[in-house]
């Protein structure tokens, strides 16, 4: 069922979508090199958690998926499963019997992101 609180989600993820396509576009331009380094690559020579990040999801919004999962596996599967559960947020409004609830973030679902984040920080900086 769609309520007035629905339907101010939905409206704020089409901004949120207008957003992205505005900043894919302005990534693909010239101002891609307005963007800093990264601070402890650049003084450390280590990767930070989201080094990669970047390249991940402009390779995602290319089409180029393989690509974006070479620079970032976390992000990658981050990116498929915001989709999915933005997906399924909008069918569930619009039909009586909801599906695939279980999707639905948790707090522990953050607790969970930040470890496999951290550890594969760790494993790709050995």
């Amino acid at each position: 069922m769609v309520t007035k609180y629905n339907k101010k989600l939905i409206v704020t993820e089409l901004v949120v979508i207008i957003v992205i396509v505005v900043g894919h576009i302005l990534v693909n331009s010239k101002y891609i090199n307005l963007m800093p380094e990264c601070y402890f690559r650049e003084h450390y020579g280590i990767l930070c958690p989201s080094c990669g990040g970047t390249r991940c999801v402009i390779n995602f919004l290319n089409g180029n998926f393989l690509e974006a999962l070479k620079y970032h596996v976390v992000f990658f599967i981050t990116i498929l499963y915001l989709i999915m559960l933005n997906i399924v947020f909008i069918i569930n409004n619009f039909k009586t019997k909801p599906i695939l609830e279980k999707i639905y973030p948790k707090w522990w679902y953050l607790i969970i992101w930040g470890v496999v984040l951290l550890l594969y920080t760790i494993i790709r900086n050995m």
